[in-house]
């Protein structure tokens, strides 16, 4: 059967050539689409390592460049917000807080290797804010500070890129910092980020951002008054507060909307694909019914006759997918965006499994009108 399906495909190779590039093209669709969804997805369903629940980012600007009045201003809202009931814990931090628009990276050395990751400057309360888990080691103290070599937090990925299956506890960085603990993720930039670098360090001088976990029940009233009081603290102070639950819900929607879009846009080029392989397979087998009109004279059933035209459609596929999967591999094996391997390879199976649904939907009713010709109606015809 095969080996009549391949002479009547080579018989007709103008026509089929054009279908097999349409399903080639689709292919290559498919293929980014479910590379993204399976990149997008797994990233989605990976632990933050921290929460958002009950925590403001406060935007503080004391009008002023000294750093020893800022210090002393710092210390003024630290007083304040010990004694204020409705705050379980603050930390200051550099401008990067979670879910902002703020990065900051830096290289990072290791017995010859350098590693990028993002570097946050953060005060001791700041894992008791982001309900931050250890993995190893502990938090660094202000007593940490103390001594030689900057005492740093780093996340489980840069561990391993930095030191491999060494233990990280107690080793040095760049020669100025000492590494006292390991968190196991740290994905503060949105829901879809991926698993990357992070390393946490005191902060040095004294940033104007902190972060508030407030006690539950606390309402916008709450907000207002926090926002009066701090603001009452000294001269000319401006005070912005916005809750991290909104800033995550909008990096995540200028994520996933450019997402949606494009999602959309393929899956309309792969509807008119679609349709247009319905088209040339009913047009095709349209102009084949003296061929299905002698196979129903010598016996063929209609199942047969049905199966047979899937089959052909099918094979015509088969040769768009594997030109399709020659190219898509050409991908992770040069490793063109930094992403693992299996990302690709669950592209590559769903893509040539939603082809053959394709293939089989847009044969399927052509194949079924064939079936039920009546050999004498084909034949007379003929």
């Amino acid at each position: 059967m095969l080996n009549h399906i391949f002479k009547l495909i080579w018989k007709k190779k103008k026509s089929n050539f054009l279908m097999m590039l349409e399903i080639f093209v689709s292919f290559l669709i498919l293929f980014a689409v479910w590379s993204l969804s399976v990149y997008t997805y797994r990233n989605y369903v990976t632990p933050a390592g921290l929460s958002t629940d009950r925590v403001w980012a406060v935007y503080l600007q004391f009008n002023t460049d000294s750093d020893s009045l800022r210090r002393i201003n710092c210390d003024l809202v630290s007083q304040y917000l010990k004694g204020n009931r409705g705050i379980e814990s603050f930390a200051f931090s550099s401008s990067n807080l979670p879910f902002g628009f703020s990065t900051m990276n830096n290289q990072f050395e290791y017995g010859g290797k350098s590693v990028m990751s993002d570097n946050l400057a953060v005060s001791a309360d700041y894992p008791s804010v982001l309900g931050i888990q250890m993995l190893s080691g502990r938090w660094f103290t202000a007593a940490d500070t103390v001594g030689s070599g900057k005492p740093v937090v780093i996340t489980r990925r840069l561990a391993a890129e930095l030191f491999g299956k060494e233990e990280p506890i107690g080793k040095r960085i760049s020669t100025d910092r000492r590494v006292v603990g390991v968190v196991d993720y740290f994905r503060h930039k949105s829901s879809f980020q991926a698993d990357e670098n992070a390393l946490f360090e005191p902060m040095n001088i004294w940033d104007n951002d902190l972060l508030v976990k407030v006690a539950p029940g606390t309402d916008a009233e709450f907000e207002a008054q926090l926002a009066r009081s701090i603001q009452k603290l000294g001269k000319d102070w401006t005070v912005e507060i916005q809750h991290l639950d909104n800033m995550k819900s909008t990096q995540d929607k200028t994520i996933l909307i450019p997402i949606l879009i494009l999602f959309g846009v393929c899956g309309f080029l792969v509807f008119n694909v679609g349709l247009g392989l319905f088209g040339v397979l009913f047009q095709n087998i349209s102009r084949r019914r003296g061929e299905i009109g002698i196979r129903r004279a010598v016996g063929a059933t209609k199942k047969q006759i049905m199966r047979y035209f899937i089959s052909e459609t099918l094979v015509i596929a088969t040769f768009g997918v594997a030109l399709g999967v020659f190219f898509a591999v050409q991908i992770p094996l040069l490793n063109v965006f930094d992403v693992e391997g299996s990302v690709y390879f669950w592209g590559i199976v769903l893509a040539t499994l939603s082809i053959y649904g394709i293939a089989v939907l847009c044969a399927f009713y052509p194949s079924r009108q064939a079936a039920v010709i009546y050999p004498a109606v084909a034949l007379h015809e003929e």
